[in-house]
């Protein structure tokens, strides 16, 4: 990087004012990043707010690394003051800091991309849980009803015979079977979906921890 030079004369030393895309008149300048060698306010006054310029190290595009000096307003309307301390970069290192923009945008594009269709595949996980929940609440209700309307016909006969009652009984039995069986192959089919969503959910976690590196090693190498 160019070093800080008072008497340097290089034409990219000079005032640039840049103009305001918004309708709100806030003139947008290059998103800057920390340095602790190059901090504080210099002597060069804005034309609007008459206040010293912050000394600032652009992060953004083509200009990344390059110091200037800004207008120190944040929560009014700045001037838009942006006076280039450091000479342009070389078209290679241009090219490059392009590319790797080019790279970080599509990263957090992809990232975008992969969390909508994530989202998409918990929320259809999570209501084929439902819908099953609800199957098995629905199939529960009916067996309980079947030995309701059992019981309520077992005590309307005054004097049921021994056959009618052992046939009742293992129609009760078989009931009683069927509903465990019915329970337990729901409380299995439940618990294989609870391990495949969870598995799912893991893998997803992954993904994000990896668009994280990715973008802080991308992050990194901006910054270097």
């Amino acid at each position: 990087m160019v070093s800080w030079s008072e008497d340097d004369d290089s034409s990219e030393n000079y005032y640039q004012y840049a103009t305001s895309g918004s309708d709100d008149g806030i003139v947008k300048m290059p998103a800057t990043t920390d340095d602790s060698e190059f901090e504080g306010n210099d002597f060069v006054l804005c034309h609007e707010h008459g206040v010293r310029a912050e000394r600032l190290v652009a992060f953004e595009g083509i200009h990344t690394g390059r110091r200037f000096l800004g207008c120190a307003v944040k929560d009014a309307k700045n001037c838009g003051l942006v006076e280039w301390i450091d000479p342009s970069w070389p078209t290679t290192m241009e090219n490059a800091l392009s590319k790797l923009w080019d790279m970080y945008e599509q990263s957090k594009r992809d990232r975008t991309e992969d969390n909508l269709m994530n989202s998409f595949a918990v929320h259809s996980l999570t209501q084929e849980k439902i819908k099953l929940q609800a199957s098995y609440d629905k199939l529960g209700g009916d067996v309980q009803s079947l030995l309701d309307e059992d019981e309520r016909r077992a005590q309307m006969e005054r004097k049921p015979d021994e056959s009618k009652l052992q046939e009742k009984y293992d129609m009760v039995k078989e009931l009683t079977v069927s509903q465990a069986t019915v329970i337990r192959n729901m409380k299995l089919k439940l618990a294989e979906q609870k391990t495949k969503l969870q598995a799912r959910i893991d893998e997803l976690e992954k993904v994000v921890e990896q668009s994280k590196a990715k973008m802080n090693g991308i992050k990194a190498i901006l910054a270097e």
